[in-house]
């Protein structure tokens, strides 16, 4: 730009450019790393200089300056306690697995605390390389699962080069369960806790349980328990009953693991920096037919909740059992609507209801507050095919319109539920085809805040999937599968703008 001035002139370099006026280049955010832009998402540098566009990448929703999802670089993994005492010698696998899914090369690298047993950490410790689209099964010694009441070096830690999907499974022979992992990144200061009833009092076997590790060191973690009356949790030399705190300290990859012969659903968790929670049952059995199964989830933090759910029906179970659990203090009202049957119920600080249904129903939940949705697949009748399994519910502004997931190996039946909607059904791709009619086993229609749904539930294989739609509508994803007297399950992405 040219400026006159008295009897001279000066120049300047527009917008966009950098220099003297005389000599002027553009501006490249990107390049130089003064860009906006996501860190889950690729930035371009456009012309004329000084602009620059932001594209969330595969799996994350957003402007590109903001992107969420469940995928990312760096994971706290740690596996509750299962049944039973494993031993290597077991005729079923007796083991915990992660397995990672890869759109792109990638090295893993995973790794443990310094001060955990050396004869325990050369299991662990190790690094290998991924290909393009493939995935990963790296299996976990057993003797890493962990303690009530006692702070272990437990936790277990992978870093990625390139951004994956990383989910657990914990096997003990008969029972297993699974979980998607969080990235560190979306880790929170405040959860709820949810599990079950456990089936029975007297055995240890059944206990309902939380575990947390610490991704640094000096972490305060506070438990404020919710137990029904007349009921303890002895730790510290007290018997600790409802509304009491119990508080640790961990120290980075350090964890903490209570168990109990009650329900702790409703506890809550609070911290002075992030953790990684979970909870679940060690193994639980949730009606009168088959036996105990574990039940295993890692938990959402509060501020990424949602509101509204589609909670999909489990293939070939004798129903689903869905739980609503409350995530604030005071009264949260929600309505759930069955077969276009909706009903209204309000529960109290941090409590919880239960709604079941048969196998083939879908159930639509539309909370005021946030809240957590869990889905509980219940065993069969007749069926040697599955023992209850837990999974987190994503909400529907939790949907992605991209997913890369891995199946585990292992189990006679998997299955995707999609919760998509009705215009958008024909997008659907899975693994760059459409989705056969053949591998379609159930479909059901439901109603949320005035758009139509379709509910699928697709047959699939074991190992890696890609699964998207074309015209970018986001749509909801959940995993399960069933195996002899074992079963699992587990969401695609259970993170929403509460995380960008």
């Amino acid at each position: 730009m040219c400026d006159n001035t008295i009897g001279s002139y000066k120049c300047r370099c527009k917008d966009g450019y950098r220099g003297d006026g005389y000599t002027c280049t553009p501006v490249r955010p990107c390049s130089e790393g003064s860009d906006k832009c996501s860190k889950y998402s690729t930035c371009t540098d456009l012309t004329p200089g000084g602009k620059y566009k932001c594209d969330c990448y595969f799996g994350f929703f957003g402007d590109g300056k903001q992107c969420t999802g469940s995928r990312g670089k760096r994971f706290l993994v740690l596996f509750m306690k299962n049944i039973g005492d494993p031993t290597e010698t077991s005729p079923r696998p007796r083991h915990a697995q992660i397995y990672i899914a890869s759109l792109n090369k990638t090295d893993v690298k995973i790794t443990t605390s310094d001060s955990l047993a050396k004869s325990l950490k050369s299991k662990i410790d190790q690094t290998v390389s991924m290909n393009s689209n493939s995935e990963k099964i790296v299996s976990i010694f057993q003797n890493v699962r962990v303690n009530d009441a006692v702070v272990e070096n437990k936790a277990v830690m992978l870093e990625t080069s390139d951004v994956t999907s990383v989910f657990a499974l914990n096997h003990d022979g008969y029972t297993s369960d699974s979980t998607l992992v969080l990235p560190i990144d979306r880790l929170g200061v405040k959860y709820v806790i949810p599990s079950t009833e456990p089936h029975s009092k007297q055995h240890s076997d059944y206990n309902s349980q939380l575990a947390f590790g610490a991704v640094q060191d000096q972490t305060r973690v506070e438990i404020t328990l919710k137990l029904n009356r007349w009921q303890y949790i002895k730790y510290g030399g007290e018997k600790n009953r409802d509304g009491d705190k119990i508080i640790v300290t961990l120290n980075k990859y350090q964890t903490f693991q209570l168990s109990h012969n009650g329900d702790l659903t409703g506890t809550l968790i609070t911290s002075s920096k992030p953790v990684a929670v979970f909870s679940g049952n060690r193994c639980n059995k949730l009606n009168r037919y088959g036996f105990c199964s574990h039940l295993v989830e890692q938990i959402p933090p509060v501020d990424s909740l949602d509101t509204t759910y589609i909670v999909p029906p489990h293939f070939e179970r004798s129903g689903t059992m869905v739980r609503v659990v409350s995530a604030h203090t005071g009264s949260t009202t929600f309505s759930y609507t069955i077969d276009k049957s909706a009903s209204t119920k309000t529960i109290g600080t941090f409590g919880n209801f239960d709604i079941t249904v048969s196998g083939k129903q879908a159930v639509v939940v539309d909370s005021k507050r946030q809240v957590l949705v869990l889905s509980f697949g219940l065993a069969a009748r007749r069926q040697k095919n599955g023992d209850p399994y837990m999974t987190m519910v994503p909400g529907v502004n939790q949907y992605v319109h991209q997913y890369h997931v891995s199946v585990p190996q292992g189990f006679q039946q998997n299955y995707f539920a999609i919760m998509v909607k009705k215009g958008s059904k024909s997008s659907l791709l899975l693994d760059n085809g459409r989705i056969s009619s053949k591998n379609t086993v159930s479909e059901s229609s439901v109603t949320v805040k005035g758009q139509d749904y379709v509910v699928l539930t697709v047959m699939v294989n074991q190992g890696v999937h890609r699964v998207e739609t074309k015209d970018r509508s986001r749509f909801g994803l959940m995993i399960y599968g069933h195996g002899h007297d074992d079963g699992y399950g587990f969401a695609a992405n259970i993170l929403g703008p509460g995380k960008l």
